[in-house]
């Protein structure tokens, strides 16, 4: 098990141009190992007593990143995004 220890260093947020989704990337200081690691969580709208509430859902709940430097692990989120969201299409 990875330990998942760090401290937020910056929330990104993506869309797909489709549909509403929205895709957040918390990237987080890793303490114990150096660099960052980046947890991906999915937009979602939960239904409660007939009212739509919005609400974010995990989707990768760890995902290490290459970069020891926030802005280019801003830009590895930012890629990944884009492979994700090509292969999505793609299918």
């Amino acid at each position: 098990m990875e330990d998942v220890t760090g401290y937020i260093k910056r929330n990104t947020h993506f869309q797909h141009q489709d549909d509403n989704l929205f895709y957040r990337y918390e990237i987080i200081k890793n303490e114990h190992r150096g660099g960052y690691f980046a947890i991906i969580y999915l937009s979602d709208n939960r239904i409660h007593q007939g009212s739509k509430i919005p609400s974010w859902e995990i989707t990768i709940p760890f995902m290490q990143l290459k970069s020891n430097y926030l802005p280019n692990a801003r830009v590895e989120c930012e890629l990944h995004f884009n492979e994700t969201h090509k292969i999505a299409v793609l299918q």
